[in-house]
């Protein structure tokens, strides 16, 4: 089954990245599609601002997949948190089971429970307060009331208009953008292109004007269990003549592995699909690394005793000081 998968994420995200594909046999559904999404956008409420108490920012995006919106979570909720803004998270907590619960992430919870990304923001963020729920507005109420928030982040719920937002942020990848531009399933948009133009700022992931993008930065590699540190150097000159393999789970996982190749590391290289579990028996089996480089997503869902040669490559990533200064304003205009 899992092989099956990978195998499908793999044939649609070629369909839909790579020009003309076997998805555009799904074309004559784009007119219930498009009726579908313009009507839950054309009749959402409108509310005023800071309607349920506390402003409600929204990093979100238009395409299925990863674009990066969990560490720019994290970088945002880390810089408000530097200026003394509490704020809080919240999330759908994708792949948890049960779904239909309300829960505070703790950091001993599993990713089972309340999904990789919560669970990944929350080893990040351990002072922050982070809630999911299949309703991220019940969720956003909990943070305002029983965590006294002075501000609510929702990872992901750009379309989730249940949700009110006070200010949105849609992250793109600079490189893929919008794919071939049609709405799911023949493409990967879960909302027209127009809809960009809507947003509050758009900021792009690997783009090249600093005002409105991102990188990821490689900062150290810490042992699975947590127990050894290394900074890149350190690993380049330790693994030099070893069989380094890199595995990962992410929705892009081109992004893991050019970072990695740009830090010098010939790694094989292995990808499963988005958010699914890495079966690391089988890799040292077939493959027989001497390390394992991984990225944070895919640690969450592994016991951290599981094999000693794992390494978990940490990221920061910077945001744009217009984007800080943006949200952090949001604090200053009157409610409602």
């Amino acid at each position: 089954m899992s092989m099956l998968r990978n195998w499908i994420e793999r044939a649609v995200n070629r369909s839909w990245y790579g020009g003309v594909g076997w998805t555009f046999v799904f074309l004559p559904l784009m007119p219930a599609v498009h009726l579908f999404v313009w009507a839950r956008r054309r009749y959402r409420q409108s509310v005023p601002f800071a309607s349920l108490g506390a402003p409600v920012v929204i990093v979100g995006g238009l395409t299925a997949g990863g674009t990066g919106k969990t560490p720019v979570i994290i970088a945002l909720a880390r810089e408000l948190g530097n200026r003394g803004i509490n704020v809080g998270i919240v999330s759908r907590g994708y792949g948890r089971r049960p779904n239909d619960s309300m829960l505070a992430v703790e950091l001993t919870h599993t990713s089972e429970t309340v999904g990789d990304e919560p669970l990944v923001m929350k080893r990040a963020l351990p002072l922050v307060p982070i809630v999911v729920g299949q309703s991220r507005r019940d969720a956003t109420n909990t943070l305002i009331r029983e965590f006294s928030c002075q501000m609510v982040l929702s990872d992901d719920g750009l379309q989730h208009y249940q949700l009110p937002r006070d200010f949105e942020i849609a992250v793109i990848d600079a490189q893929r953008r919008f794919g071939n531009g049609w709405l799911l399933p023949a493409g990967p948009l879960r909302e027209p292109v127009c809809r960009i133009e809507t947003v509050d700022f758009v900021l792009e992931r690997n783009g090249n004007d600093p005002t409105c993008s991102f990188a990821y930065a490689p900062v150290r590699l810490s042992s699975l269990n947590k127990q050894h540190m290394l900074s890149t150097q350190e690993a380049m000159q330790l693994w030099g003549n070893s069989r380094v393999l890199a595995a990962t789970g992410l929705g892009q996982p081109d992004q893991f592995f050019t970072m990695l190749r740009n830090l010098g590391f010939d790694a094989t290289e292995v990808f499963v699909a988005d958010h699914a579990r890495l079966m690391l028996d089988d890799i040292q089996t077939r493959y027989q690394p001497d390390v394992i480089l991984i990225t944070e997503k895919d640690a969450v869902k592994l016991n951290r005793m599981a094999c000693d040669n794992i390494w978990v490559v940490e990221i920061e990533t910077k945001l744009p000081q217009a984007l800080l200064t943006a949200v952090a304003t949001l604090l200053d205009k009157p409610p409602y």
